[in-house]
C-alpha cells in the first residue's frame, strides 16, 4: 500500500475509533474489560471486546423473553462465506455456558478463530444475551461479527420457543 494510502486509511481509523468513544461516552455505554490478547501495529494492546447495546444495524426485535435451553447455530460473517459454530445455553435470559467452534480451513483464519474461541466464555458467561454484542476479540476484527450473527440467530430461536410453549 503506498505511504499516502496508509496515512489515510491511519486517519480514517482513529477518527472512526474517536467517534465510537465519543458515543459510548455520551450515551453511557462503555467497553467490556475482556480478556483478548491482540495488539495494534504499534505494539499497543486493543480493545478486546465491546458488551455495549446492539448496534442500530443489528435488529431490536429479538429482545427477550426467551425459553432456557441449548441452542446450537453457525454465526456467518464477512464476504468469502466464512463462519463459526456457536453452542450457547440460556437460563433467564442470560448465557450460562458457551462453546465456539471454529469453522476455517486456512491456517490463519484457524488459529484467529481459535484464539476468539478461547477468550469468548469469559467475555460472555454469566451476561444477558441481549446485552452482549462482541467487538474485537483476541485480535479479531471480523470473527466477532460471527457470534453476533449467532446470537442474533439464538434469540429468534428462543424468542420463537417461548410463544410455542
Amino acid at each position: 500500500m503506498p505511504p499516502l494510502s496508509k496515512k489515510l486509511a491511519t486517519a480514517l481509523v482513529g477518527i472512526s475509533v474517536t467517534t465510537v468513544i465519543v458515543s459510548c461516552t455520551a450515551t453511557g455505554t462503555g467497553t467490556g474489560t475482556g480478556t483478548g490478547t491482540g495488539t495494534g501495529t504499534n505494539g499497543a494492546s486493543s480493545p478486546s471486546a465491546s458488551t455495549a447495546s446492539p448496534s442500530p444495524s443489528r435488529s431490536s426485535a429479538n429482545r427477550g423473553p426467551y425459553k432456557d435451553g441449548e441452542y446450537s447455530v453457525d454465526g456467518e460473517y464477512g464476504t468469502r462465506g466464512s463462519s463459526i459454530g456457536v453452542t450457547l445455553t440460556l437460563q433467564n435470559g442470560e448465557i450460562s455456558a458457551v462453546d465456539v467452534t471454529p469453522h476455517a480451513t486456512d491456517e490463519t483464519s484457524l488459529g484467529l478463530q481459535r484464539r476468539f474461541a478461547k477468550a469468548t466464555p469469559a467475555l460472555v458467561v454469566g451476561k444477558d444475551i441481549d446485552d452482549v454484542d462482541l467487538d474485537r476479540v483476541a485480535g479479531n476484527s471480523h470473527t466477532p461479527d460471527g457470534f453476533n450473527d449467532a446470537l442474533e440467530k439464538i434469540k429468534a430461536e428462543a424468542s420463537e420457543r417461548v410463544t410455542r410453549s
